[in-house]
């Protein structure tokens, strides 16, 4: 157990059961989006340039491959991280302050798929922490496996969530609710959405959703006054009650198949879809559409809602800036590559990386696109930037000797 974390939940005890959240500690970054699940960092100071090795405070080898963005919760740092030679998957924990490793659990040894997406791998779910256990996800064996682990890397206990078929591979993160981890797995199989419970492992409730390959996490968020699990994907805008599982609100739309996590305001969602369908959708927290925009798409980066703009970062690499409430676009600008890692907005600053490496950096004004800077730190990016405490931490890989070796970046200023 994490002391800091504990304390904070014992005494902001009141205020997290009616959010209905979890215990991330200021200045971690406990969860796929952030501590609010949003994307957006906590605290106002965050570098806006260095290299390699200027405002490095370490850098540390991952072994293996993976997409999973780092969680980074009291002195961890957590990652998943697949061997495709010893067909291991894992858990990884290094030290927040050195890089350091502190242990490297398997989880899974074989039952590899023998295809996946080629910008997919075999470790894409991020892990999640309530600051006493971590929740991971893994395919393997043609199912979706749920772990449970504390932080001495002891496995408390492990679920088969279904079977899973899929061409694609699987990305979904598990999300924190209140005393429940929820998973979405949505496949050509027949998919769900389950919630368990975060001591025991036991089945909470459990929502079919359709025989259709999509591969969104589910989000969860107060919208329109009342909490509600978000998912898109099989061609539908959905949200669930997080107590039971049941079903608030549908509206057809997005795309058969999506990928990103769905973003929100106070009132309002967004989900964004591209095969086949090419839209992104706002509705308001009772489901009724308030706009659409057809083309212009993020398919696999999250969108980024904030204080009244909708910031875009697409696949094929355009920047867009849309009003959140009508969808008129506000600005546009075309960046450098493609990209699948999604946006993440600190210190007032977006932080978004291409798959090539490189990381741009522009303000988060609604008024016009004010480029920062331009920031080559590997010649892969496919995990999101995270931004926590201060400091940047940069998922990356490079090619040393003629090998692909991925690293994680530990940016900020020294004191």
């Amino acid at each position: 157990m994490i002391t800091r974390a504990r304390n904070f939940f014992l005494f902001f005890l009141p205020v997290l059961v009616s959010a209905g959240g979890a215990a991330p500690s200021a200045g971690d970054w406990p969860w796929w989006r952030g501590p609010n699940r949003n994307g957006v960092a906590q605290g106002g100071s965050y570098p806006i340039a260095w290299s390699k090795t200027k405002n490095v405070l370490w850098s540390a080898t991952v072994a293996g491959r993976g997409h999973s963005t780092p969680t980074v919760i009291g002195p961890h740092i957590l990652l998943t991280t697949a061997d495709e030679r010893a067909k291991t998957q894992s858990v990884l924990c290094l030290d927040r302050a050195t890089g350091k490793p502190r242990w490297h659990k398997v989880l899974h040894r074989g039952g590899f798929e023998t295809e996946i997406h080629k910008k997919c791998s075999h470790a894409a779910a991020s892990v999640a922490s309530d600051g006493e256990r971590l929740f991971t996800l893994f395919l393997n064996r043609k199912a979706v496996w749920l772990s449970a682990l504390d932080f001495t890397s002891r496995v408390l206990w492990q679920k088969k969530v279904c079977a899973f078929t899929s061409k694609f591979g699987f990305g979904a993160s598990p999300l924190i609710h209140g005393a429940h981890v929820i998973v979405a797995t949505d496949n050509m199989g027949g998919g769900f959405l389950t919630a368990y419970d975060r001591r025991t492992g036991k089945i909470v409730w459990n929502t079919s959703r359709q025989a259709t390959p999509s591969y969104s996490s589910a989000n969860v968020a107060r919208v329109g006054g009342r909490l509600q699990v978000l998912l898109s994907g099989a061609d539908k805008i959905t949200s669930y009650n997080p107590v039971d599982g049941k079903l608030l609100w549908s509206h057809r739309g997005a795309s058969v198949q999506t990928v990103s996590t769905m973003a929100f305001t106070g009132q309002l969602v967004f989900a964004s879809g591209g095969y086949p369908t090419k839209e992104t959708l706002c509705f308001d927290g009772a489901g009724k559409l308030k706009w659409r925009e057809k083309g212009n798409i993020a398919n696999v980066p999250c969108m980024l809602a904030h204080k009244g703009s909708l910031y875009i970062v697409t696949d094929n690499g355009v920047a867009w800036c849309r009003d959140a409430a009508t969808g008129k676009p506000r600005w546009s600008a075309r960046l450098k590559g493609e990209f699948s890692a999604s946006p993440t907005l600190a210190g007032g600053h977006i932080y978004a990386l291409n798959e090539s490496g490189t990381v741009f950096i522009f303000k988060a004004n609604p008024e016009k696109y004010e480029p920062v800077g331009e920031i080559p730190m590997g010649n892969a990016g496919f995990a999101s930037p995270v931004a926590c405490g201060g400091r940047l931490y940069l998922r990356v890989s490079e090619e040393t000797s003629g090998k692909q070796i991925e690293k994680l970046y530990c940016i900020g200023r020294p004191k």
